[in-house]
């Protein structure tokens, strides 16, 4: 079993951690467990960050009212239940067991604690603003009260985003980031050391959720198998794979399509496909001349090649999807705005070009050097926008300048996106994207706004899927944004690694080391 002192591990490096590398290949179940991710977490508080290498971590350590299933669904978790009123205004929940990591029994005081604390501090605090008030009436029931009905309430505290982390009434009482990292999760902190890895535990006296017969996406029954989880911080891409094959390395958070491709004969090794993982996107700046004429935009809708993107981009691993929501999913909107994706017609971009009268003003393409999906993008859509006649200017820089950037209503027209979170949790992070304050258009699209009220504010799913089908079919008609397709994503285990399902992070309760 590993101890504080065994971890002196560099990032990015290959330093063999005691007890890995050499008995990798033949540990037994129980043992320690490595994941290696991209990027350290800027802090291990759940409810104030939406960084994914974060919710790697914390969703092992916390567990939410609701939660995601399989398929992205709202489903229970620390909640057996939600009754709702008739009008929308009051959500009922009943607890079930759970524990605290310290040893205290979790009740309705620590779930209003916490849900009041995500309202001051939460990284989707917007999602507690239709609440009046939180009640506590007995140890095993919390009441929500509405200020105005809600329907997205669920959706949102279930989202995992950043999660809405149910935590000990006192932790709940403290600032952002200030708290101890302390949950009901399967797995219990140990250290964090920046710039190498996080160590977690079994946490022996974990409660299971035996509503469910097994894993569930985030919710579900949670096993701790393992004794102890190591995630390292590893941000080269080649160094994870050789980590991998090396053993030091059971789990990867992804690897790259070409070296899963070249590694899918190794028989040490398993590779899995997670698909789709992303929209890939091209957000237009609506604020920008010639950007702000719709005739421009529907030529740049009409003469891509979305599907050479999205072979360039992705390496191969993407399919052609319209949709503006998962097909499969509930608030799937079926063949609005199909015939307006992936036209791929030059002529009709061309004479589009000379309806909206464009005089060869210039175009700036913005990407980044962080994403390769991005970088290919923007590159491979330049080509093409400079094939019918268009000024292209590419602007590639690092990750955090480009998002930064694309705030601002000038300096840019087309910014790559890859749009993740989002679709997964439904329609309301998405819709919400280009409605509100600050759309990332930057002009308010005022049917667009009408579809997001619908959406929030609509009892009946009947309503909120038609508001859902009216925004896909704007975002064509108007060719607010340009959607490729959907990318997916490969994460890698060792053979070892029994039980293993890829999802939206790593998940290590349930798998077992052989």
């Amino acid at each position: 079993m590993l101890t504080r002192r065994d971890f002196g591990l560099a990032a990015g490096g290959l330093a063999v951690l005691p007890g890995l590398a050499r008995p990798a290949l033949a540990q037994r179940a129980g043992g320690n467990l490595v994941m290696a991710q991209q990027a350290q977490p800027p802090t291990l508080d759940a409810q104030v960050t939406t960084a994914q290498a974060a919710r790697n971590i914390s969703l092992h350590l916390y567990e939410t009212l609701y939660a995601r299933d399989e398929a992205g669904n709202p489903v229970p978790d620390l909640a057996e239940g939600v009754d709702i009123s008739p009008d929308g205004l009051t959500y009922r929940f009943a607890l079930r067991d759970a524990r605290f990591h310290n040893g205290k029994p979790m009740t309705s005081a620590d779930v209003k604690a916490s849900l009041l604390r995500y309202g001051r501090v939460g990284g989707s605090a917007f999602i507690m603003q239709p609440v009046d008030a939180i009640e506590a009436p007995d140890a095993r029931t919390v009441v929500v009260r509405m200020k105005a009905p809600s329907p997205g309430f669920i959706a949102g505290i279930s989202s995992p985003r950043a999660p809405c982390a149910i935590m000990p009434e006192e932790e709940a009482g403290k600032e952002a980031s200030k708290n101890e990292a302390i949950g009901t999760g399967p797995y219990r902190f140990v250290e964090y050391r920046p710039d190498s890895h996080v160590q977690l535990a079994r946490f022996a006296d974990y409660v299971q959720n035996r509503a469910y017969q097994g894993m569930d996406g985030f919710a579900g029954r949670k096993v701790p198998n393992v004794e102890n989880i190591t995630i390292r911080f590893v941000a080269e891409g080649g160094a994870r794979t050789a980590g991998l094959q090396a053993g030091e390395m059971h789990i990867l958070e992804a690897i790259a399509v070409p070296a899963a491709q070249r590694l899918r004969s190794d028989a040490s090794l398993k590779m899995h496909e997670m698909m789709p993982w992303s929209f890939q996107t091209l957000m237009l700046n609506l604020a920008q001349p010639p950007m702000d004429n719709p005739a421009f935009r529907r030529a740049l809708q009409a003469a891509l090649d979305l599907e050479e993107i999205m072979a360039i981009s992705t390496d191969g691993l993407y399919r052609m999807t319209h949709g503006w929501q998962h097909p499969g999913t509930t608030y799937f909107a079926g063949d609005a705005g199909k015939e307006l994706y992936n036209i791929n017609n030059k002529d009709r971009a061309k004479a589009l070009l000379k309806e909206a009268n464009y005089k060869g003003e210039e175009i700036i393409l913005l990407g980044d050097s962080s994403f390769k999906n991005h970088n290919d993008t923007i590159v491979t859509a330049a080509e093409q926008l400079r094939g019918i006649g268009i000024n292209v200017r590419v602007n590639i820089t690092d990750w955090p300048t480009a998002f930064s950037q694309r705030t601002q209503r000038s300096g840019w027209h087309v910014w790559a996106l890859m749009l993740g979170i989002e679709p997964y949790e439904g329609p309301y992070g998405v819709v919400g994207f280009f409605s509100g304050h600050a759309p990332v258009q930057h002009v308010r699209d005022e049917v667009i706004e009408d579809c997001q009220r619908r959406l929030t504010t609509g009892l009946k799913e009947e309503e909120r899927k038609q508001a859902v089908a009216d925004f896909q079919k704007r975002m064509y008609d108007e060719a607010i944004a340009i959607k490729c397709g959907d990318v997916g994503i490969v994460q890698a285990t060792r053979a070892q690694v029994r039980d293993y399902k890829p999802y939206r992070i790593p998940r290590m309760w349930g798998v077992s080391l052989g």
